[in-house]
């Protein structure tokens, strides 16, 4: 992908999507390069287009874009300090559905996004960016031998987006130790939706005396009284208790300066490393480019020159043709179609022609003469 001066200019997020769509259909899309996806999302994110390049993570297998941890990273800190917390908690979303987290320094940004997600008010709405299939207007009943069962794989069929940022916090908070981890874990399990994974959170929580934030249990509670079966909910509502009672089971902090704690030391213990990986990430990225340019002016010569000689070959044969005319006459005139009249034998008089029998009409009566 070539430079763009000006990402804020008008149209440029169109065509950038329709190039990158039209890439990902043609076969030279395996030609893709590393370079290709963080120039991509970088001039989106600079450009303001956050519509656009949420519709690019949303729909990996349609567009391609596979951004690698340093280019989330700098997704989610960016949406972060816009306090776009949706975009955020989708760029964390999709850490999740790829299962890997990264280094710590990702690991912190998507339970920060996640969590601020939740607890803010004044979020953007999560659009669904899958295309939709029109149905036709005409009924179609076609006869089929069986009829498949609706499967459900619960995850990249996930569309809810309490499901989604539940299950990213409920997989990526083991990573993280401490108060945090085991908050997020309930809160994930919570509005995840899975029950006996919050149940067997909160009793081991409750046996091990290890607090969670008072901040999550006040979430939690709101989402248990919103469960449609009643033992379900008993049980949850017993386990959350015995929790609460617990000498240590629930503490005063707040979980989002914890974590934005926690992700600005892992941001600075790794900060050099990341820096020095960046640099020689341009330097390689460069160097790729360049060597790819270089093959395809390769090729380019290549074909002209193939289809140079082969221009002067047909050349060459037609005045070898004009040259050698009276040498060749008898081999060009067996090339000229035949314009002799054709013989057509008579038939044998063995086997004289048959005639048809005559019909005679009984009912013929002769004039008088």
């Amino acid at each position: 992908m070539n430079r763009i001066d000006d990402p804020d200019a008008e149209g440029v997020a169109e065509e950038v999507e329709e190039l990158v769509c039209r890439l990902r259909c043609s076969p030279e899309t395996v030609n893709t390069l590393e370079s290709t996806h963080y120039a991509v999302v970088r001039t989106l994110l600079d450009g303001g287009h956050t519509s656009v390049l949420m519709q690019l993570l949303t729909q990996p297998m349609t567009y391609g874009i596979f951004p690698d941890h340093l280019t989330c990273n700098l997704l989610m800190h960016t949406f972060l300090q816009c306090k776009d917390y949706t975009a955020a908690a989708r760029v964390a979303s999709y850490l999740m559905l790829q299962e890997d987290f990264g280094p710590p320094l990702t690991q912190a940004l998507a339970l920060a996004s996640c969590y601020h997600y939740i607890t803010s008010e004044d979020k953007q709405p999560w659009q669904d960016y899958t295309p939709k299939v029109e149905e036709p207007k005409e009924e179609v009943k076609i006869r089929v031998k069986f009829l498949r069962n609706p499967y459900f794989d619960d995850h990249f069929d996930l569309k809810e987006p309490d499901h989604l940022v539940g299950k990213t916090l409920a997989w990526a908070s083991p990573l993280v130790p401490g108060l945090v981890g085991r908050s997020c874990e309930v809160l994930g399990w919570a509005l995840y939706g899975k029950w006996d994974e919050l149940e067997a959170a909160l009793n081991r929580m409750k046996s091990g005396k290890e607090p969670i934030a008072a901040s999550v249990v006040s979430v939690v509670k709101c989402v248990i009284e919103g469960v449609e079966d009643l033992q379900v909910r008993e049980q949850l509502i017993s386990a959350l208790a015995h929790l609460e009672a617990a000498e240590s089971g629930v503490v005063e902090e707040d979980l989002s300066a914890v974590i934005m704690q926690l992700a600005q030391e892992a941001a600075k213990e790794a900060e050099p490393l990341d820096i020095k990986m960046q640099e020689e990430n341009y330097c390689r990225w460069e160097k790729e480019r360049e060597e790819e340019y270089q093959k395809q002016v390769e090729e380019y010569r290549k074909k002209k020159h193939m289809a140079e000689i082969e221009h002067k070959k047909q050349d060459l044969a037609g005045k070898e043709e004009v040259i050698f005319f009276f040498d060749n006459m008898n081999k060009l005139s067996l090339l000229l179609p035949d314009k002799r009249k054709k013989f057509y034998p008579k038939k044998s008089p063995a086997y004289p022609k048959k005639k048809r029998p005559r019909v005679v009409d009984e009912a013929y009566v002769p004039p008088e003469v």
